[in-house]
């Protein structure tokens, strides 16, 4: 349990950051990821697909969609692990789907709420720890639930963080889901600013809905 929760908080933090950290254990738990993968001519050619007429973005690999809104811009992210990015600029809201590939045979014995559940306080500190050294700043408000997408099970993480820039100051809100399928860890986040979504916290919930998990013929 002890390696298994190294390997775990190794990947929260990667898939909660937007920096390449860590890069050392990276290596060692994790394959390479998919940009790297395609970089390199690894993957089959048709391993992901864009819909530019619906918005739609598919991956083959990692057997998951998202139908994002007609009016967003979309791209596949800056962070390593990112595979897809959505941006409404007029909600001044960001939507990311990341994706991680352990380097293990077994699969997860238990899915990703079980396993926060076990190991709660760890994980806690990680955040916390995250937070502070990714945003200097400190966390507001957090919370950790139960919740589901596409009834697999997620490990719900929500969360406020203050953000300073030049002459502007605001409270970001931080939504993400981690869900555990065979070898794969999914981070599927949304963040907005807190006065945005106090207005229609159901909408920004329900955007998640729009994540979809494809079969997976090797199972």
């Amino acid at each position: 349990m002890r390696r298994n929760f190294a390997l775990l908080s190794l990947v929260f933090i990667l898939c909660s950051c937007n920096k390449n950290t860590k890069q050392t254990k990276e290596d060692r738990y994790l394959n390479a990821s998919y940009k790297t993968q395609k970089s390199k001519g690894i993957l089959p050619e048709h391993s992901e697909e864009f819909d530019s007429l619906t918005n739609i973005y598919s991956n083959f690999k990692y057997h998951i969609s998202f139908d994002a809104p007609d009016h967003w811009n979309t791209d596949h992210g800056t962070a390593k692990h990112t595979i897809f990015r959505g941006n409404d600029p007029e909600l001044a809201l960001t939507f990311s789907i990341v994706v991680v590939d352990l380097k293990t045979e077994q699969t997860h014995p238990t899915n990703a709420w079980e396993f926060y559940l076990k190991n709660k306080k760890k994980q806690d500190v990680e955040l916390k720890n995250m937070v502070r050294t990714q945003f200097n700043s400190e966390l507001q408000n957090y919370e950790a639930t139960k919740g589901y997408i596409r009834n697999f099970v997620s490990a719900k993480h929500s969360y406020d963080v203050l953000v300073r820039s030049t002459d502007l100051e605001y409270v970001n809100h931080v939504i993400n889901h981690q869900i555990y399928r065979g070898n794969y860890i999914y981070t599927v986040t949304a963040q907005m600013p807190k006065i945005v979504y106090d207005e229609q916290p159901d909408y920004f919930e329900r955007l998640f809905n729009l994540v979809s998990f494809l079969p997976n013929s090797e199972q």
